[in-house]
């Protein structure tokens, strides 16, 4: 991953999650995330109940697309696509490390059973920047 690009990220602290559901529409929300360099892996945690998380438990699997960066007065944004999943058992230090690292304020909330933690690993990523000298500047990563 672009070091111009993680560095972006790591100043943001909220984006915006679509998921898709199980009748293939998206449902999308605002969201808290923290994140992982490398590998490249976005970290969420909501309740049980909410909409986002259906198709987290009806599936191993989902597609999902998230965007950091929807204020006009930053002038970047980082849109990404790809899977979304519950964390495994053994997922949850990382999730606790990186995710309550950047949000200690959670840590409570986190131990109670009504949420839920799940990841986003990127397939596809554009990094576009209108603040450069010369205009826009793009950056586009696809998996294989």
């Amino acid at each position: 991953m672009n070091k111009e690009i993680l560095d972006y990220i790591k100043t943001q602290r909220v984006g915006v999650l679509a998921v898709e559901m199980m009748d293939g529409s998206p449902h999308a929300a605002t969201v808290h995330f923290a994140h992982t360099d490398d590998p490249l892996v976005f970290y969420f945690e909501t309740y049980r109940e909410y909409r986002k998380a259906e198709p987290l438990f009806a599936r191993e699997k989902s597609r999902a697309s998230f965007v950091i960066g929807s204020d006009e007065s930053n002038m970047k944004t980082l849109q990404l696509d790809g899977i979304i999943e519950l964390l495994k058992p053994e997922e949850r230090g990382a999730f606790d490390s990186v995710y309550l690292g950047k949000f200690p304020e959670k840590s409570e909330k986190a131990k109670d059973p009504k949420f839920v933690f799940f990841k986003l690993t990127p397939t596809w990523w554009r990094f576009t920047d209108w603040t450069g000298p010369q205009g826009k500047k793009i950056l586009i990563y696809q998996a294989h």
